[in-house]
């Protein structure tokens, strides 16, 4: 009889430990299940990274490509021609580049000067802040964890460095969903806006995440990138390059 209890309780703490497991799900980019193997090998062609989100049950790795080319049907131009002319004053006959941001930071909270958090590979709670050249000498040759944090006058002038490296036949604005404490008077200046629709987070997502970056020609064509690079952006704003790059991913997207 004790065999028997004994029995059932490791059968009930077996199972109760099972629920309490999550399953890992894989996805592609259109939200579909897909075996493990599939996931892999889409993820082997450059085309994609994955963003993860966890639930109390299971754990989904989702796919999403690195870039997108699209256009945007006719009404959709008009609309968001509309939008930018009434809200933002930008002339909707130049091309956009838009950089995404969600989350703008506190000016309060902003470092006195600029470097760079190290976090500790054992104690991921433990971070070392130091200079960006004493970084350089220190992990030139190793990949660790890192954020590099700057000052408030550094942020402006990095801004305002970026904002100079594109063409004014381009607007190039920011467009934001929170801040934490940047100045609105500076905000301004450098024409950064908030997402009040939210209209970016319908058109320019994947259901999960803004693009960072968003090219848009005047005839609705656009261009989406996961991360923000100046230098390859002056890029695929020539129009040649533009076409050559797209056709490139259509045809890498359609093996």
């Amino acid at each position: 009889m004790k065999k028997i209890i004994l029995t059932i309780l490791f059968v009930l703490l077996f199972l109760e430990v099972q629920s309490q497991i999550q399953k890992i799900i894989y996805v592609g980019e259109n939200y579909q299940e897909i075996h493990e193997n599939d996931f892999n090998k889409l993820l082997k062609t450059n085309l994609f990274d994955t963003a993860k989100i966890t639930t109390d049950t299971a754990i989904y790795i989702k796919l999403r490509f690195k870039e997108y080319f699209g256009k945007l049907s006719s009404g959709e131009k008009r609309q968001l021609n509309k939008l930018f002319s009434s809200r933002y004053k930008i002339d909707s006959t130049k091309k956009w580049l838009i950089h995404y941001v969600d989350t703008l930071p506190n000016k309060e909270k902003m470092p006195k000067i600029s470097g760079v958090i190290v976090y500790d590979s054992v104690h991921p709670n433990k971070t070392i802040f130091m200079s960006k050249k004493e970084f350089n000498r220190q992990y030139k040759n190793y990949v660790t964890k890192h954020k590099h944090v700057f000052s408030y006058p550094d942020y402006q002038k990095n801004i305002k460095k970026e904002i100079k490296k594109i063409s004014k036949k381009t607007n190039f604005i920011h467009i934001y969903n929170h801040n934490k404490g940047i100045p609105t008077s500076f905000l301004s200046e450098i024409k950064y806006y908030q997402d009040n629709v939210p209209i970016f987070k319908k058109i320019f997502s994947d259901g999960m995440m803004n693009y960072k970056t968003i090219l848009i020609y005047p005839n609705g064509a656009f261009y989406l990138a996961n991360n923000y690079n100046i230098y390859k952006e002056e890029m695929i704003l020539n129009k040649r390059y533009y076409k050559q790059k797209k056709k490139v991913w259509l045809s890498n997207h359609k093996k």
